[in-house]
């Protein structure tokens, strides 16, 4: 019964539109909006997130499916466990390793948490040399990618993913793009008022609205069908 949930396998090709609709309704409903500054490379590559935040694996299968890339996200054995059916959308357990590197050869990408655990917010952990081996063994780049949830000055909160620029297998280097990346975030949320848009990050998902900004909408459109001014 092992993998019945495969991308490949029939049952896994008829959840997957369902889980994917799951996940989208889940972002849109829980998150303000998702913002993203830089672009995904073309595949096939390793890509490397921090790993901070419930929506962490949402956020990876949504930039994948924002560039229209076929992705797998490397997800831990316990995790799979208790949810098997998100193999039908990419995620792939540690064990199947070689897997992995085959879908790299075959021009996709693969997502990886190098800090190997859902950490605290704040400064990246310790990475873990997984990463680097799987990009030598497949002959791809490492892009590196951050993110952050924060509650600013809305209901709900927003996320926001930073892209960097590709890098060769090396572990020090990519610690150093990935904490200076999110100290760039980092500073950015501290520089700018609750409720103005971040520097150069652009909407890619619009999700729940304060309820202020629902009222005030509503408000709206009852003084266009009354005839009242603002």
């Amino acid at each position: 019964m092992s993998n019945i949930f495969d991308r490949n396998n029939f049952l896994g090709k008829a959840i997957k539109p369902h889980i994917e609709r799951m996940l989208l309704k889940s972002l849109k409903r829980n998150l303000r909006g998702v913002y993203l500054r830089g672009e995904l490379i073309r595949p096939p590559f390793v890509l490397a997130m921090n790993h901070h935040s419930f929506f962490d694996g949402q956020l990876v299968w949504l930039l994948f499916r924002h560039f229209g890339i076929c992705g797998s996200l490397l997800v831990s054995e316990e995790n799979l466990r208790s949810f098997p059916m998100l193999e039908a959308v990419g995620a792939l357990p540690t064990s199947r390793i070689r897997e992995a590197i085959r879908r790299l050869h075959e021009g996709e990408a693969v997502a990886i948490f190098p800090e190997g655990e859902l950490r605290p917010v704040g400064h990246l952990g310790q990475l873990k040399r997984g990463v680097v081996w799987l990009s030598e063994k497949a002959g791809v780049p490492i892009l590196p990618v951050v993110s952050r949830v924060f509650q600013r000055g809305y209901e709900n909160p927003e996320a926001f993913l930073l892209v960097g620029n590709p890098l060769s297998s090396d572990l020090t280097a990519l610690k150093e793009n990935m904490e200076i990346l999110l100290a760039e975030l980092d500073q950015l949320y501290a520089s700018t008022s609750p409720r103005e848009p971040l520097q150069g990050f652009s909407l890619i998902l619009r999700g729940r609205l304060s309820i202020d900004e629902r009222l005030k909408s509503r408000w709206r459109l009852l003084c266009e069908v009354l005839g009242f001014g603002d």
